[in-house]
């Protein structure tokens, strides 16, 4: 199975967690409530299973991409695009190469 990205502080939790650390305990070290700890190691799960999604599944084309690929090949600039879908043009640019490296 692939790493799980983790942020700093779940990575934390989830160590002290594994070293048999209560809830309680792990929220007073860090200054969270035992509550949003919990909730905090139910999501390090949720992203586990997330990593497993099938290559085929993520690489395919957003909506947004389709769009991006759609325009660019009616002639329009990354400014204009950007424009019209409340975005810079260096965004528009790198959803463009996103999808075309989804396409080939």
């Amino acid at each position: 199975m692939h790493e799980v990205r983790l942020r700093p502080m779940e990575r934390t939790i989830l160590r002290l967690h594994r070293e048999g650390m209560s809830a309680s305990e792990i929220g007073r070290r860090i200054g969270k409530r035992p509550g949003t700890v919990h909730r905090i190691i139910i999501m390090i799960d949720y992203k586990k299973d997330l990593e497993e999604v099938p290559k085929s599944t993520r690489s395919r084309m957003t909506p947004l991409e389709t769009v991006v690929l759609r325009l660019r090949a009616g002639g329009e600039n990354y400014g204009a695009i950007g424009v019209r879908l409340g975005r810079s043009g260096a965004h528009i640019r790198r959803i463009e190469s996103y999808a075309l490296l989804k396409s080939s």
